[in-house]
């Protein structure tokens, strides 16, 4: 339990007033360290907030580092009522003729018409699918609805389900193939009857046919991956033809460049406005003068007329291809028309220059060797790469973690300093109630010895009459 104390009660004197004060002065190169482990997390902050953008900027830079990740594919259909196609990276360009004979049908099978799906109309026993294992149908169990359950049970490829025609109620069993399937209800006495071949209802199971590009193809479902190289084929008219035109998606490439453009910006903006220093106003950015924000910035810059060794065509810079630097703020802007016209006259060797080497295994290639997206991670990487102890880290995670390490520091500090400042309160309060005490017991005796004076000239006064 603290001390309590009544200051000045003798004295007068403001005590409590006075140690406060005391304190304060020795409190000063406390508020000099906590002054300093704020600027630490300030700076902590700003480094994080640019380390996020970087990060950013690098996720778009891998994510076009390689051929198949760069180029974007469209399809075209001719007419989308007969199928509708996807490309991926596998593609090629060009046109396909396509003919739908006939689409991938499953078999359908129904019963004949009950009073009841839940009446136990038929025989317990057993029934078999496709000659499979015996499928047991327990008495309580032998009504429409228990056999359909027991099929949707078995694993087989087919499913169940009841149907009310208005008047009585019927199981119909779809195959979840193009194979037919067969039946046995043998075993079970009375069992369910179903209408085959000829009925209506029936349907034969059957493989799509297609022509492509003159080529008879069959296959077991009307999704089909594998016709054409890259696209994906869905099946909707049979008897129908159509074309399918595969070919570059310039837009969403284009779209590409511009995401990374403003990735680029966006890094770019937050190191100027910390390295920024306003003279008319004396104010300045958390990392003004840093050096890893200037190393950054000069590295970043450094890639926008850095060339690719090996790549094919003539591009050696950003800005060949339309992407340009502003010589004041290092932002970049994209020239539309140039990307455009680069892009239609001359892809493969654009391509080439973001993506050379993007997909080779060997990391120990120089680094002026990849295309200039992977060139961009790799030296990124050596900013944001999480700090390990003893390895290789990140410059930005490098300097985070010899903060973090200093405000650690300054904790430990702050702390040895509170508890030595509490000490030296507790001797001041002391010191001062001790003083107070001694002033109290001179007083005491003080109005004792003017007492006994008193009663001393009292008493010679008595005598002398």
């Amino acid at each position: 339990m603290a001390n309590i104390t009544f200051g000045g009660l003798v004295t007068g004197i403001d005590t409590t007033s006075i140690v406060t004060q005391l304190m304060n002065l020795e409190r000063a190169p406390e508020r000099l360290l906590q002054a300093q482990q704020k600027k630490n997390t300030d700076k902590i902050s700003a480094y994080q907030k640019i380390e996020d953008a970087l990060t950013s900027l690098q996720s778009l830079a891998k994510g076009f580092k390689t051929a198949e990740t760069f180029s974007s594919l469209k399809t075209t259909v001719a007419n989308s009522s007969v199928l509708t196609a996807t490309a991926d990276s596998g593609a090629m360009p060009g046109s396909h003729s396509v003919q739908v004979v006939s689409l991938a049908k499953s078999q359908r099978q129904v019963t004949a018409g009950v009073a009841s799906a839940t009446d136990l109309l038929f025989g317990a026993g057993t029934f078999t699918i496709d000659g499979g294992a015996p499928i047991t149908i327990a008495a309580g169990q032998n009504s429409l609805r228990g056999i359909a359950d027991a099929i949707n049970a078995s694993g087989a490829k087919v499913s169940a389900s009841i149907i009310n025609d208005g008047t009585n109620y019927r199981m119909v069993i779809n195959g979840t193939d193009t194979v037919n399937h067969n039946f046995d209800f043998t075993g079970l006495g009375a069992g369910p009857v179903l209408l085959g071949v000829g009925d209506p209802t029936y349907q034969d199971a059957a493989q799509a046919q297609l022509v492509v590009d003159g080529v008879n193809i069959t296959k077991p479902t009307n999704t089909v991956t594998d016709a054409i190289q890259g696209v994906t084929l869905n099946l909707m008219t049979e008897g129908a033809s159509t074309t399918i035109s595969v070919a570059i998606d310039t837009d969403a490439v284009t779209k590409r460049i511009n995401d990374f453009v403003a990735a680029y910006n966006n890094v770019n903006t937050l190191i100027s406005a910390q390295l920024k220093y306003d003279p008319a106003t004396k104010s300045a950015g958390t990392l003004s003068g840093d050096s890893a924000l200037r190393t950054i910035q000069s590295q970043l810059k450094s890639l926008l007329t850095t060339s690719v060794s090996g790549a094919t065509g003539s591009y050696n810079t950003l800005a060949q291809i339309g992407i340009k630097s502003d010589s004041k703020t290092g932002a970049l802007s994209v020239e539309s028309a140039k990307l455009s016209k680069v892009l239609s006259e001359d892809y493969d060797n654009v391509v080439d220059y973001f993506t050379h080497n993007g997909s080779s295994l060997n990391t120990t290639l120089p680094r002026n060797q990849y295309g200039i997206a992977q060139q961009f991670s790799l030296v990124i990487d050596t900013m944001v790469k999480p700090y390990v102890a003893g390895a290789t880290s990140g410059l930005l995670e490098s300097r985070k973690n010899w903060l973090s390490t200093a405000n650690s520091r300054i904790d430990d500090q702050i702390e040895a300093m509170e508890l030595r400042f509490e000490k030296m309160q507790t001797n001041l309060l002391n010191q001062y109630n001790r003083m107070e005490t001694t002033v109290s017991r001179l007083q005491t005796q003080g109005n004792m010895l003017l007492n006994s004076l008193g009663l001393m000239t009292t008493s010679s006064t008595s005598s002398s009459k």
